[in-house]
This record gives C-alpha cells, sequence and structure tokens, in this order.
C-alpha cells in the first residue's frame, strides 16, 4: 500500500510541478503524496492574499481521508497576513480538514530554531515589495535580514523555469558576513541542488524553501530521517 509509513497532504500555488518532484525525489521509502491546489494569478501581494485566501477551502479536500499531516507549501504565501498568519492558517487548515497541519513559513522557522539562526541573507525570484514583506514577517517573528536580493519575478509562468544556475548565481554573490544561514526562498523554484555546494563555498548552513518544507513535514510526523543531499538541516 502507497504511504504505509506516513501520508501528507499539500496545498500547492499554481502549477509549478517544483513541490511535487523534490518532494518525491527526497522522501523517505513508505511515505505518500496526495495533491491538490490553489490558483495562483501572479508573484504579487494582491495575487499572493487572493491565492492564500483559498487555502481553507482546498484544505477541506482532505477531510475524512487518513493523512498524518497537511502542509501549505507556499513561502511568501504563508506570510501574506502578517506576524502570526502561519499560524492563523495551520489552526484553519486543521478545522477544516480534521488533520494535523504545517506552512512552509512555520516549517521554516522551525529549522531557523533548530539551527540556532538568528540572522540570515536571503536570495529570492521575487520582486521588491515581496521581498519587504518576507523582510518584515521574519523581524516580527525575531529574525533579522542581513541582506536579501531578488530576481524581479512577477509571472507565475516564469518562476518554474528560472534556472538553478541563476539562482546558484544569485545566491553565491550574497554577502553573508553577519548572518547565521543562507535562505533561498520560494517554493516554485528548483533549489535543493544549489544546498551543499553553497554551503561548502559559504561556510554557514543554507536552507531552501522545499527542503524546509520536507523537513518539517518529517519531522511533524514523527519521521527523524537524515535525508542525503539536503544540507546541515538534515544532520540535525
Amino acid at each position: 500500500m502507497y504511504g504505509d509509513t506516513g501520508r501528507i497532504g499539500l496545498i500547492c500555488p499554481g502549477v509549478t510541478p517544483s513541490i511535487e518532484m523534490d518532494f518525491h525525489q527526497h522522501l523517505p521509502e513508505g511515505l505518500a503524496l496526495s495533491t491538490t491546489r490553489v490558483p495562483y494569478r501572479e508573484v504579487t501581494m494582491e495575487g499572493l492574499q487572493e491565492m492564500s485566501d483559498q487555502v481553507v477551502r482546498a484544505a477541506a479536500a482532505f477531510k475524512g481521508f487518513p493523512m498524518d499531516l497537511v502542509c501549505f507549501c507556499c513561502t511568501t504565501g504563508s506570510m501574506v497576513g502578517g506576524s502570526d498568519y502561519d499560524r492563523r492558517l495551520v489552526a484553519d487548515i486543521e478545522a477544516a480538514c480534521g488533520i494535523p497541519a504545517l506552512t512552509t513559513s512555520t516549517a521554516l522557522m522551525q529549522a531557523f530554531q533548530a539551527m540556532k539562526v538568528q540572522s540570515v541573507a536571503i536570495a529570492t525570484p521575487y520582486s521588491g515589495p515581496l521581498n519587504d514583506m518576507e523582510v518584515a514577517f521574519l523581524a516580527a517573528n525575531g529574525y533579522h535580514t542581513t541582506t536579501i536580493e531578488g530576481l524581479g519575478h512577477t509571472d507565475t509562468r516564469v518562476i518554474p523555469f528560472v534556472r538553478p544556475e541563476e539562482i546558484y548565481a544569485l545566491a553565491r554573490r550574497q554577502d553573508v558576513r553577519g548572518a547565521d544561514a543562507l535562505f533561498i526562498s520560494c517554493t516554485g523554484i528548483c533549489a535543493l541542488d544549489c544546498i551543499e555546494p553553497l554551503e561548502r563555498e559559504l561556510g554557514i548552513p543554507v536552507l531552501t524553501s522545499n527542503q524546509a518544507t520536507i523537513w518539517g513535514c518529517l519531522r511533524k510526523i514523527g519521521n527523524a530521517a537524515k535525508v542525503p543531499g539536503l544540507g546541515r538541516l538534515f544532520e540535525i
């Protein structure tokens, strides 16, 4: 049977394949995924809020199914409503489906705590307003951003096709002095292969949205697997 050791439901923004591909490539054997999606019009504050407003309705699709966890897999989409928005989403998702819940930003901050990260340098595919919102959200939750740079994309059809080497170059040129870690934000990009080379070059932990989400989901269902290829986070 699929999911003999656990079943995770994913709520994904738009039609990017990155989230499922990253989960399928790195989940330990015996775990199964089920995915539902919410429309994602544009990578702007308005587009994020419009998309996030549909998450609870999507979560209701899992009600009655034997899932161990339901996770909303969007970084800025789980930040857009303010400092405690991720926690409110978790509560609303759990109320809608009766299953324990998580969001990407919740998992990220749990990863920060586990790695004792307080200051972070950030690379994103986003435009300025989303970067500013992310910095404000993290600050409200006690995390300092030393530097942040984005690629300026606002088209949901473009972000899934940003080349990993472009993400790597963006991350590599960040000044990480004073940062406890480097964070590559966005669940819609292909960034997992950048983690270990960047950790070797920069000498600090590297986190990405999908890596932190996978880690958070596994820990939430009691699976402490040390998944190879996903950096220092999975060595804890």
